[in-house]
């Protein structure tokens, strides 16, 4: 929780709902933020008069520190594609594994 400075004015506070509306996430979801945190991150608010609030810099400070967070995470590899014969085995073994469901059976004699 942060306490208001006199240069913040109404204008830069966003209610709980206001922010859920605005960045289209559920209502939970700025609670779950401000309670739980994301990756040990937790969204700052101040509390007036019983209702909770979020500053516009605390929003943007909250934001730019999980984008920092991501950015500094190393990117997934990508998987090598496959070689044209890696391709070509594959398609074989689909086409025996096919011929073999679709040849009729016989019927065991009683």
């Amino acid at each position: 929780m942060t306490t208001a400075t006199q240069a913040e004015t109404v204008t830069d506070r966003l209610t709980v709902n206001q922010l859920a509306r605005r960045e289209q996430v559920h209502v939970a979801t700025p609670w779950r933020w401000m309670l739980s945190g994301v990756h040990g991150i937790k969204l700052r608010s101040v509390r007036v008069g019983g209702r909770r609030f979020i500053l516009e810099s605390d929003w943007q400070a909250f934001s730019a520190a999980l984008n920092a967070d991501l950015a500094d995470a190393p990117a997934a590899p990508t998987p090598a594609a496959p070689t044209p014969a890696a391709v070509t085995a594959r398609a074989e073994r689909a086409g025996r594994e096919l011929a073999t469901l679709l040849t009729p059976r016989r019927r065991a004699a009683k």
